[in-house]
């Protein structure tokens, strides 16, 4: 009798101690994306990074008339690397639309693309150091403003290395907050549905004894 009781009374503590703990996730989540959004966005308002910053290098602005071919030379310094290359229409409409294809001085093909989005990112691997013509036609019926956007080796570029980087200092410790809420709201759903059962158990063993 007496070590069946102290069975029951751990298992009504544990759906308590659960809820307890997502609770605890919970709050921690929001503490963490409160010192981060309202600091930012009080400061300078650029609290989500813009795609340019996400690349090591990044081209001038230029504007490509309807029909119109542009070429952005791109040389790569390393061999045997992936390459992340972007398009980003900075004045974009729903109409706008642009081809690129991609080839090296000696005229071998890397892959033709058309998009109609105002961004659009990509990667392939270098195999070798080279030169790369990333040749954009505006496909569209109205001028487009665009620039390029080039990383070589995205796991140690600037946007993940540098600790100052807006990626850092601000997505990552969002996706993290995000990703403990998620677990702390599951917890808690958990902790109540121990805490129910728990109860219907030791209410069924009172009547029992009655």
């Amino acid at each position: 009798m007496t070590k069946n009781w102290g069975i029951s009374v751990k298992m009504k503590k544990r759906g308590p101690i659960i809820l307890i703990a997502g609770t605890s996730m919970i709050i921690l989540a929001a503490s963490i994306a409160y010192s981060i959004i309202p600091k930012e966005q009080g400061s300078n308002g650029d609290f989500f990074p813009s795609p340019e910053s996400l690349f090591d290098n990044v081209s001038d602005k230029v504007t490509i008339e309807a029909g119109s071919v542009y070429a952005f030379p791109h040389t790569v310094n390393t061999a045997k690397v992936p390459l992340m290359w972007g398009v980003h229409i900075v004045d974009y409409k729903p109409d706008d639309s642009v081809g690129i294809t991609i080839s090296n001085i000696f005229g071998d093909k890397f892959g033709s693309f058309v998009e109609g989005d105002p961004i659009f990112i990509k990667s392939f691997d270098v195999a070798k150091v080279d030169t790369y013509n990333f040749n954009v036609e505006n496909k569209g019926k109205a001028p487009i403003t665009i620039v390029m956007l080039f990383t070589e080796n995205p796991e140690k570029s600037k946007a993940l290395t540098d600790p100052n980087s807006p990626f850092v200092k601000n997505i990552i410790p969002l996706a993290e907050a995000g990703f403990l809420l998620i677990v702390g709201i599951i917890v808690v759903i958990a902790g109540i549905i121990l805490s129910v059962m728990d109860w219907r158990k030791g209410k069924n063993q009172s009547s029992r004894y009655v």
